[in-house]
């Protein structure tokens, strides 16, 4: 489990790296903000087609075989990034890399396969937590690799260092991660359909309920986080990528210290449907106060106010993730965990397209105020989770081996 976590650590630290300058790299190369924000999209759309898919393949030939092939894809997709001469050359390569992350429920499957129900939220929660402290380490990284102005940043480096990283996971994945799944005879010949998978889903409330709100969490991410560097410089919070590491590196802690050491704790105490709603009524006060902060440009406001919404993200995700885990089997857990994944990357995906527009047509502040919407609903559909069904079988591959 520590190795997978450690692999997922190296490639989203890959990922957070271009968080504060990637918009600023299409803008460089004459990209409009919506056109920017739309190569932002494409990489969550990318994963939203290839997630079911490496779920499903990865139920079939395994998990190790699934992480290597998309980690390699990773390596060429940032090497195309960092040599990019035109706008259309930034979109492809996103949009490559994003068909190349969908391994992210592979990489869930893998620590659902090797842990018990029991551990599942800890487990899920040190994923999360891999994620905090990318989102420490990669914007830090990034905006000192970029340098102090937005105008003239140096943006090949961070996409090749990136592209290191992903490399160093790839290597760790081919010499030290094991298979999770069992070999030979005791693996089926091909994996549930996607029919079968859905019509499975289809009978369990809370899994589709889950699969509900995991979409509007990420419309709402999708909202708020990816406008942020426009926003910080549209309201003086930032003048340079470097001016976002202090306040990304308080919101990056917050996570890490919820997921890597409290959720387990709270998870115990709470439960998950609780830390869930909660962190939802967390995050969308936080994006509220974001926007207050922001009009004042004070800088610890945004940081505080960032924190809080980091706090609130880190229950809902880890929360999400857990409940989602349980409710699958080892026979589908990578198809299931993949149609969550699509289904999350979809809304986000959404929201990074629609951002850019709405911060342009409607207003600075209007992503946060979107966002602080969907965390309303998203508090709606937490209130409908039930406890988990028991008694419904799961899909099985139609041409297991007897």
């Amino acid at each position: 489990m520590y190795i997978a976590v450690f692999v997922v650590l190296l490639d989203m630290i890959g990922f957070a790296i271009m968080l504060p300058i990637l918009a600023y790299y299409a803008l460089q190369l004459g990209a409009s903000p919506g056109m920017a924000t739309f190569c932002m999209a494409l990489y969550v759309i990318g994963m939203f087609f290839s997630t079911p898919v490496w779920g499903r393949l990865s139920d079939r030939f395994g998990r190790k075989p699934i992480l290597v092939i998309s980690l390699a894809g990773a390596v060429f997709g940032y090497i195309v990034l960092g040599f990019a001469t035109a706008v259309w050359m930034v979109a492809v390569s996103r949009l490559f890399s994003g068909l190349m992350a969908g391994n992210l429920s592979v990489a869930q499957a893998y620590v659902a396969d090797v842990t018990t129900e029991q551990e599942r939220a800890k487990a899920m929660g040190m994923l999360g937590a891999a994620f905090g402290i990318s989102f420490i380490v990669g914007p830090a990284l990034g905006g000192y690799l970029a340098g102090d102005s937005f105008a003239d940043a140096n943006l090949q480096l961070p996409a090749l260092v990136s592209g290191l990283l992903s490399l160093a996971a790839l290597l760790v994945v081919v010499f030290f991660l094991k298979e999770s799944l069992p070999g030979g005879a005791e693996r089926p010949r091909s994996a549930p359909t996607s029919r079968e998978v859905l019509s499975w889903i289809g009978s369990r409330r809370s899994l589709w309920l889950l699969l509900a709100a995991v979409l509007v969490y990420n419309l709402a991410a999708g909202f708020v986080e990816s406008v942020f560097p426009i926003w910080a410089d549209a309201t003086d919070i930032a003048h340079g990528p470097k001016d976002l590491v202090p306040v990304l590196l308080a919101a990056g802690i917050a996570m890490v210290i919820v997921q890597g050491g409290l959720i387990g704790p709270l998870t115990r105490a709470f439960g998950e449907r609780r830390l869930m709603r909660a962190g939802a009524v967390v995050f969308g006060i936080s994006v509220i106060l974001v926007t207050l902060a922001g009009s004042v440009a004070s800088v610890p406001a945004v940081a505080a106010a960032l924190v809080s919404q980091a706090v609130g993200a880190a229950l809902v995700l880890t929360s999400m993730q857990s409940l989602t885990s349980k409710e699958a089997v080892a026979g589908n857990r990578g198809a299931v965990m993949g149609v969550y994944n699509a289904l999350g990357t979809l809304g986000r995906g959404l929201g990074t397209a629609l951002t850019g527009s709405a911060f342009a047509g409607i207003g600075v502040h209007s992503p946060y105020y979107l966002g602080a919407a969907l965390m309303v609903l998203l508090l709606f559909i937490a209130l409908m989770l039930r406890a988990p069904q028991s008694g419904v079988a799961a899909p099985v591959a139609s041409q297991a081996v007897s």
